[in-house]
């Protein structure tokens, strides 16, 4: 009996760490779903000074990123993940919330209105990057809860598999929920969409370039995709406040803690002692009273908000220096490449709603079919080096096909490619986790998605005038 009782908590705990990736669909989603809505809103309001508005926001979020992603790292392994999951999923949906509340207080806005909302979303855009460490407190979390080195390639890539459903399921589905039948508004409008001097009317067109179908963003059509991403948003909220465990031995406990240090960790692990004993990872002492809580809290939050700490972690340590550069390296292209790719598409080849929230679901499909099926096949077999380098070669090919390409459907080419230059996240993840000691993995996981959020601005920002050429 005693023994059916341990298997049953072991096999409990196994499959502990699924708790958080509704947390990723959730959030995901209702930032996914605005995908098909906002870049024609962007293009409507700003015209052509759109990438470079939204490369200054892009770069402002990264820096702010790149200072947030370890903090919250450092803080979530004392103040538990799941306080932290909490106010990063509210800052990061925070932009699309706002829309979703404009569009409440008034069915149908006019051109001053318009401005103003889209102003106030790339405003709290670039302020978001303060919230943008949801990966790095999944893949901490993760960490936790699977204690085996070789399941965690395996649970990192079913996050990113979660992440990549949320992606496949949230473009179209706001693409559709923007499409609204209105054949009076349609018919007018499209006389309306000759005259480029009327920068504010909701008319885009849809196809490869030539002609195609026309259609109009009907203000219902944006409530509805707004609303919808605020729903999403609550739910993501009470379902980390009411359900979603935690995962941090009792959290918040300040210097009644007892650690095991990184010299320590390492003389254990090269002594070939399993991670699978929880007890001989780290220890904790009886739960504090409120008032050491409090007191714990306050000394830990401000003194985490150390950007010289990362940077330091990086010089020190010559493994943390290596996945630093190649991380810097590989996302400064990639978000050169993801974050304008909507834009480009919709100015370039003028894809409508629909077609762009197709574009982005198959894209997204690509990540969970990489990160599901490729991840558990490839990494386990050939490692994690060699599955970083086939991902990088598959991420170059698909920048040449998009840099050649001249009809819409030359985009949907690189998905396949995508599908496997979706290998290198994973693998790097799984690096840093089974390399630094493990009460040290939100900070080495942080401080590494902390480059990835830098180069979300810096890619943007320097390749942006590449569109104009």
């Amino acid at each position: 009996m005693n023994k059916r009782s341990k298997s049953s908590t072991r096999s409990t705990q196994e499959l502990s760490h699924l708790y958080v990736l509704p947390v990723l669909l959730l959030e995901f989603l209702a930032l996914s779903i605005t995908r098909a809505v906002i870049p024609t809103l962007l293009l409507q309001t700003f015209q052509d000074n759109v990438y470079f508005v939204m490369g200054c926001a892009e770069c402002i979020r990264g820096l702010l990123a790149f200072i947030a992603c370890p903090a919250f790292g450092k803080m979530s392994d004392v103040l538990g993940r799941k306080s932290c999951l909490f106010v990063t999923v509210l800052g990061t949906c925070m932009p699309v919330c706002s829309l979703a509340v404009m569009s409440l207080q008034n069915h149908v806005l006019d051109e001053k209105q318009q401005h103003q909302r889209i102003w106030m979303f790339v405003v709290l855009l670039a302020f978001s990057g303060l919230f943008s460490s949801t990966f790095t407190l999944t893949f901490a979390y993760i960490s936790d809860t699977v204690k085996k080195k070789k399941d965690r390639v395996t649970a990192y890539g079913l996050a990113l598999a979660t992440f990549g459903l949320s992606f496949t399921i949230g473009p179209m589905a706001g693409g559709y929920l923007a499409h609204v039948v209105d054949v009076d508004v349609t018919s007018s409008s499209s006389s309306m969409g000759q005259d480029e001097g009327n920068g504010m009317e909701d008319v885009i067109s849809s196809g490869s370039g030539s002609g195609g179908d026309t259609y109009y963003l009907h203000p219902l059509g944006q409530k509805r995709v707004f609303c919808t991403a605020l729903v999403l948003t609550i739910l993501d909220l009470l379902y980390i406040y009411f359900i979603l465990p935690e995962s941090v031995a009792n959290p918040v406990i300040g210097g009644h803690t007892q650690r095991k240090t990184q010299s320590q960790f390492q003389s254990q692990t090269q002594s070939g002692q399993e991670e699978d004993d929880d007890e001989s990872i780290m220890t904790y002492d009886t739960k504090t009273s409120l008032t050491e809580q409090w007191n714990s809290i306050r000394d830990i939050v401000p003194n985490a908000w150390s950007p010289l700490e990362t940077l330091q972690l990086f010089r020190q340590d010559p493994f943390m220096y290596e996945v630093g550069t190649i991380a810097f390296l590989y996302y400064t292209s990639l978000w050169a490449v993801v974050s304008t790719l909507t834009l480009y598409a919709a100015k370039r080849f003028h894809m409508g709603p629909e077609r762009l929230g197709e574009l982005m679901s198959a894209l997204g499909l690509s990540t969970m079919i990489s990160e599901a099926v490729l991840v558990r096949m490839l990494v386990p077999n050939i490692g994690e080096k060699k599955s970083i380098r086939i991902g990088l070669v598959a991420f170059s090919i698909q920048c040449i096909v998009l840099g050649f390409a001249y009809e819409g459907w030359h985009l949907f080419i690189c998905v396949i490619l995508s599908t496997v230059g979706n290998l290198v996240y994973p693998s790097l993840t799984s690096l840093v986790s089974s390399a630094v000691a493990p009460e040290m993995v939100g900070e080495a996981l942080g401080a590494v998605n902390g480059v990835k959020a830098l180069t979300e601005g810096i890619g943007p920002l320097f390749f942006r005038n590449s569109h104009d050429i």
